[in-house]
């Protein structure tokens, strides 16, 4: 199972976060996508899918964050990572998606970059 807390850091209002929380493999992959195509239906560009509560994910949890990036991509937008741990971090280093989309130690590092500043 998977949700999605999603909130605008303090003082930014272009940028979304997605918090995830729970397991994202197979079964809960198509709902991840399907919330992110509601965030750019309602026009959001620039996200940050922070890991920070997610307790589990697959190598096709791995995708799904794959083709996310894709979709908002097309879009002209932007979605980095932050908050990778355990067995994530050792996914995304084998697969090398650093290469598709940046990852930050956290939340605030990842907004500085989005914005700018």
């Amino acid at each position: 199972m998977i949700d999605f807390k999603t909130y605008q850091p303090d003082g930014i209002d272009d940028v979304l976060v997605l918090q995830l929380l729970g397991q994202l493999d197979g079964d809960t992959s198509d709902y991840l996508i399907k919330c992110v195509q509601e965030h750019l239906d309602d026009g959001a560009r620039k996200i940050i899918l922070d890991c920070d509560c997610l307790d589990f994910a697959t190598s096709l949890g791995l995708g799904t964050l794959v083709r996310a990036a894709m979709r908002v991509n097309r879009e002209s937008g932007e979605v980095v990572l932050c908050n990778v741990r355990g067995i994530l971090a050792e996914l995304v280093q084998v697969s090398q998606l650093g290469r598709l989309m940046h990852i930050y130690p956290d939340v605030d590092d990842a907004a500085k970059k989005l914005t700018g500043s």
